[in-house]
């Protein structure tokens, strides 16, 4: 009776090992050949896998921690339905600048923005401020605007912006917010439409002389000055801001957040890059006969500032019954033919890996003279979506950690996940997984599952990685359909191991 068993499962394993052999294709490839010291074209062969859309529940940890960028912004599709996001921060007194003099008048109030932008792409108008008819110089003004690049949306969209005090405090930077909490709204400070670019203003002189150098390219929001000047410079000298314990819970923080339901874009900006400044003229003593010309630039996005980025899914009231059924009711047996990926808190994919062709690769490297020379994922979209992202990325979510070929890849050529060429628009976005498929084949490693995000991992300021939960998803807009492993044919979703066989 136990030789009958082990014929039979001796048998079986035949069986899987002829079928997925069948499979293997004739393609040569270059993928991964500087893994195999000869560097000879290899074969290619196919890994089938069960993969399947997990829901988050349309929320995400989103404030100080996660928030290097901020999102703002409205946008709707007939897939994902619609969504929406404010962004609050703290404001914290200024480090350097002090209230000056007895009287003040507050000219203005400005809340700079800079989300980043294509400096290869701009356009420039001129406009004449002051002919110069009797010197012959002009006096020119140059308005010079940029496209942003992290955008959600149609090119040429326009989009109106409100700046509210808000009513809800916001705590420390060790507190945890998630997207789906609300702030209570104060008063309005200031509205302001953009458009789908960032815009720089200089003026010079037709000989070349320059009266005012180049603004930073961004978004510049005028707020209420009455406003600061009742509620901040005349409050000099009182508890409520002399020092920031007390002002962050009397000036609790700001809100920009989207006026129209119905605007059609997203953006993200560095929060680090945020500026508030104040623009006034003060007296010393009432006597004096002028005002003197100062400013007041308040601490924003700094080490001690608080946010919170703000999510509304409007309950998926629009989105399409296909994306409702993978999300809510997944299919994890047999997987998907669609899988849909969204950053905000949306949806991620599972993938779990065959185990029994796995076994079969690994019976062909040891037995059959197999080299494997690269292991990748290709993620073919279903749409040809205008705004795509930078990137996608993935973790082991078995052990809760990178995968390897993140951190323990094949030199500088090696990439774990490639950006997306823009340009040339392939339609597939690719995940390397080399060094995980040869742990997995060659030192009997565990066939982990995998998740795969929108977005990519984070790094510090010496280019280390942050953590596998340091990423960019939180305030990345994008979202993405892509073939899954039920789809018929070449966009079919498996892994593809390149090898060579002696």
């Amino acid at each position: 009776m136990k030789i009958l068993k082990f014929n039979l499962k001796l048998l079986v394993l035949c069986f899987i090992s002829i079928t997925f052999l069948l499979s293997c294709e004739n393609d040569t490839t270059d993928i991964g050949a500087n893994l195999i010291p000869d560097k000879s074209a290899g074969n290619i062969a196919y890994v089938d896998l069960v993969a399947y859309n997990v829901s988050n529940n349309d929320t995400i940890r989103a404030d100080y921690k996660t928030l290097t960028k901020g999102l703002i912004g409205v946008y709707e599709d007939n897939i994902f339905g619609k969504s929406k996001a404010s962004f609050s921060t703290q404001l914290r007194l200024s480090t350097s600048d002090e209230i000056k003099g007895s009287m003040q008048i507050v000219d203005s109030v400005v809340l700079s923005l800079f989300p980043e932008y294509n400096s290869s792409q701009s356009k420039v108008k001129q406009i004449t401020l002051n002919p110069g008819t009797t010197s012959g110089i002009d006096t020119i003004k140059y308005i010079t605007r940029y496209p942003i690049t992290s955008f959600l949306g149609k090119t040429g969209s326009t989009m109106q912006l409100s700046v509210n005090k808000i009513n809800t405090f916001l705590e420390s930077i060790e507190s945890k917010f998630y997207s789906n909490k609300t702030v209570t709204i104060g008063e309005l400070l200031g509205t302001k439409t953009i458009g789908d670019s960032v815009i720089s203003t200089s003026i010079r002189t037709s000989n070349g002389s320059t009266i005012l150098e180049a603004t930073t390219p961004g978004y510049y929001i005028k707020l209420d000055p009455t406003y600061f000047k009742q509620n901040f410079f005349d409050k000099k000298g009182s508890v409520n801001i002399a020092d920031n314990s007390h002002f962050i819970q009397y000036f609790q923080g700001l809100r920009i957040s989207p006026i129209n339901e119905y605007s059609q874009f997203m953006f993200n900006f560095p929060v680090n890059k945020i500026k508030l400044i104040a623009y006034y003229r003060y007296k010393v003593n009432s006597s004096d006969s002028k005002y003197t010309n100062a400013s007041y630039s308040f601490t924003m996005g700094g080490n001690y500032n608080t946010s919170l980025g703000e999510y509304n899914f409007y309950k998926r009231a629009t989105a399409s019954n296909e994306f409702l059924h993978n999300r809510d009711n997944p299919d994890k047996i047999s997987g998907e033919s669609k899988l849909f990926l969204q950053g905000m808190g949306g949806p991620s994919i599972h993938i779990k890996l065959n185990d029994s062709q796995l076994l079969a690769v690994k019976d062909s490297v040891q037995n059959k003279g197999w080299a494997i020379m690269g292991a990748k994922l290709k993620f073919y979209m279903t749409e040809n979506f205008a705004s795509k992202p930078n990137y996608i990325y993935a973790y082991n979510v078995t052990q809760k950690k990178f995968l390897p070929d993140l951190t323990n890849g094949y030199g500088s050529s090696y990439i774990f996940n490639p950006i997306y060429d823009i340009i040339g628009n392939p339609g597939y976005y690719t995940l390397n997984i080399t060094k995980q498929i040869k742990d997995i084949i060659e030192k009997n490693l565990p066939n982990d599952e995998i998740l795969v995000e929108m977005g990519d991992f984070l790094k510090n300021s010496s280019n280390a990685y942050l953590g596998y939960t340091k990423t960019t998803r939180a305030y990345e807009p994008f979202r993405l359909v892509f073939y899954g492993n039920k789809t018929a044919g070449d966009k079919q979703l498996r892994l593809e191991i390149a090898y060579t066989k002696n």
